[in-house]
């Protein structure tokens, strides 16, 4: 018998997209595969819609829900999955989006054929009509095999009760993996519904997304990353840091203080960074005074900050 998979997903007010979302995974190509649905206590029917499709559906003894007490957030979610699960690899997928039949199946061989601690497939960003391709190590913990060993003997998790809880895993894991791999198949379909935050959530948002860059940078300073995997998540996180010192802006904290340099001078002397554009902005917008900075912050949160 092949290994056995986790699939895990959370279940809080998807009530119009989690039967589309769970039947993608039910009816994988894949053959042993256990599923762990956890239920952080949404409002609406999203669980009895979840029941109404086990009655009927031939895997629905693979397929255990977990309550959570009360609602606690994805990135609590994320780390129940990681308690209960009992395969030897595990996958994430969101309950408002979905995966082709065979992408457990795509991701495993590469697994066994690479024997590395991550495999991350490519995914189709949906936005109304609009379809996107994309192929990197992306943030988000969907659509990525890990190995479970590796996120258990590494204590990798996601942040409990917090608006960027992939954020951290993402650095945790990447910064820790001794090996992954990308492959250009299509495993995973994300459905981008745009809403803008309530103005009450901003100064939340800005504390936390100015937390997790220094948090991040923290457990890198401390890892045995190699210079290519810490320039990519510097990058990540600077530009992170762009956007938590832009919604300050509108927030009554002073920006002056949480603009920070994220990007190490010592890596531009190295030949393999110097024409690193990006890097090489990054460095630049921190060497700048206080007003330009400013400026050019209101003009990248324009349409985001509204």
């Amino acid at each position: 018998m092949k290994d056995l998979i986790t699939i895990g997903m959370p279940v809080y007010n998807v009530e119009n997209y989690v039967e589309k979302a769970l039947l993608s995974a039910l009816n994988q190509t894949y053959g042993n595969i256990e599923y762990i649905l956890v239920d952080d206590k949404g409002s609406d029917n999203s669980i009895t819609i979840i029941h109404n499709i086990l009655s009927t559906h031939p895997r629905a003894k693979d397929v255990r829900i977990i309550e959570h007490p009360e609602n606690i957030g994805t990135g609590a979610v994320r780390n129940t999955v990681i308690d209960y699960a009992n395969g030897k690899y595990l996958f994430y997928l969101d309950s408002d989006d979905e995966i082709p039949p065979d992408c457990i199946q795509k991701l495993y061989d590469k697994m066994k054929e690479t024997k590395v601690d991550v495999v991350c497939g490519s995914y189709s960003q949906i936005t109304g009509e609009k379809k996107s391709y994309f192929s990197w190590f992306h943030v988000p913990l969907w659509n990525k095999l890990y190995n479970l060993s590796f996120l258990r003997e590494n204590n990798i998790r996601a942040i409990a009760n917090h608006l960027l809880e992939d954020m951290y895993f993402y650095v945790q894991g990447l910064a820790t993996a001794q090996s992954y791999i990308i492959i250009p198949d299509v495993t995973y379909y994300y459905y981008s519904r745009i809403s803008t935050p309530p103005k009450e959530w901003r100064e939340r948002i800005y504390k936390e997304w100015s937390q997790v860059p220094c948090d991040s940078l923290n457990f890198l300073d401390k890892s045995s990353a190699n210079l290519k995997t810490r320039i990519i998540i510097r990058k990540k996180l600077f530009w992170l840091a762009i956007g938590a010192s832009g919604l300050a802006l509108k927030s009554s904290y002073n920006v002056q203080h949480y603009i920070k340099d994220y990007v190490n001078p010592d890596y531009l002397k190295n030949k393999d960074t110097l024409h690193n554009g990006v890097l090489m902005l990054a460095y630049i917008f921190s060497c700048m005074p206080f007003k330009i900075k400013k400026i050019l912050l209101r003009f990248y949160m324009k349409f985001l900050c509204k």
